[in-house]
């Protein structure tokens, strides 16, 4: 019985860092349909500005961890702002964009920091306020953190933000018949995907101590596999749990994986040969032809 509460813990907890960074691919990849590959940065300089609010420990633990959540949000949505204006200004594929934002932020993360990485042992856990799991201290304010987004995702998809988002996705020029600034949607939804992606780099980072230059790498892969899994259990008219089923559906597979002994170092390819089945089939069965990133 312990085993299997303690296997079922790690899925969760796995989920419930990963969650914000889900929920931001979800928008730009599902609903808008864009390559946001800049994800990957927005992660990490969410885990690395985040590393200055978990340093302020003479405040409080609390002020700390509003400090370090808030610096995150603020990282990720740099990372985000930058990737979206060199689209707009520059004429480029968002594509392009992302990966140029991508060399820009892993130059800049070596520039200011004086190793690849960033320990954070030194410091108090800054997600420990409510010790309620004495071996998992952290659990309680990730889950009252990922519920908050939940919700608060839940909302924006019914706002015209939302439907925003997934007009982008289907016919972005539609905007111009009524005004609506094609360009400001745009940069929203890349920002606020990123702001997202950089709270998901900052529970990572903090349950782990550490912030890693190399820490973003694969997750945009890693979001478009738990959106896949999502979209195969859920209906279009429940679109919102597509993440969150997604990414518990995710960590699932892993771990059932690792139990019958799979060697998780080609987890990865295992990813890629899934995704790229699910988007073979989609373009050769569904009946039609696949636009722009297709999930």
């Amino acid at each position: 019985m312990i085993v299997v509460i303690d296997f079922l813990f790690i899925i969760l907890e796995q989920s419930l860092i990963h969650i914000p960074l889900v929920l931001g691919a979800y928008i730009t990849f599902s609903l808008m349909k864009i390559p946001d590959l800049s994800i990957e940065s927005a992660y990490l300089f969410g885990a690395f500005f985040s590393s200055y609010g978990i340093s302020i420990q003479s405040y409080g633990i609390v002020f700390s961890f509003v400090s370090a959540l808030f610096l995150s949000i603020l990282g990720g949505m740099l990372v985000g702002l930058t990737s979206s204006y060199l689209t707009y200004a520059g004429r480029l594929s968002h594509l392009l964009s992302s990966i140029v934002t991508i060399g820009l932020f892993h130059g800049i993360f070596q520039f200011f920091s004086s190793s690849s990485y960033i320990s954070l042992a030194a410091y108090d856990n800054s997600l420990v306020l409510l010790p309620f799991f004495e071996k998992r201290p952290e659990f309680f304010i990730l889950l009252f953190l990922s519920i908050l987004l939940c919700v608060g995702f839940f909302f924006l998809l019914k706002t015209q933000l939302g439907h925003c988002f997934s007009i982008y996705g289907q016919n972005a020029a539609f905007f111009k018949q009524f005004r609506i600034s094609e360009m400001h949607v745009f940069i929203t939804g890349v920002t606020l995907a990123n702001a997202l992606s950089g709270i998901s780099g900052y529970l990572f980072a903090q349950t782990n101590n550490l912030v890693e230059l190399n820490m973003g790498i694969g997750k945009s892969l890693f979001c478009i596999m738990a959106i896949i899994l999502g979209k195969s259990f859920i209906k279009k008219v429940d679109a919102w749990l597509v993440p969150i089923i997604g990414i518990f559906s995710y960590f699932l597979l892993q771990q059932l994986l690792l139990k019958i002994g799979f060697n998780l170092k080609y987890f990865t390819a295992l990813q890629a040969l899934i995704v790229l089945i699910a988007f073979v089939f989609m373009n050769r069965y569904s009946g039609k032809r696949m636009t722009g990133l297709g999930i």
